[in-house]
């Protein structure tokens, strides 16, 4: 791994768990531009550590036009 690979992921590693939690629960497109996102760290071998903030949605969460891809406690492994 380069030196720019290191600083990169280490930047990735850094700020990911701002996104995640900006993200969770928001009823606009940032749940899935973060989980597609994840998928391509996925795919770079970048793993990203659980954060213990992100938890599932209450069933009282999820009505209206707020929706079960809203929430990316799927992808806080």
């Amino acid at each position: 791994m380069t030196e720019r690979e290191k600083k990169l992921k280490y930047i990735i590693k850094s700020i990911w768990f701002m996104a995640v939690r900006y993200a969770h629960g928001r009823h606009t497109f940032s749940p899935s531009t973060v989980r597609e996102c994840y998928y391509i760290l996925q795919d770079l071998g970048i793993t990203i550590p659980k954060d213990p903030i992100i938890k599932p949605p209450e069933p009282d969460e999820i009505h209206g036009m707020s929706f079960r891809e809203d929430f990316l406690d799927d992808i806080n492994n």
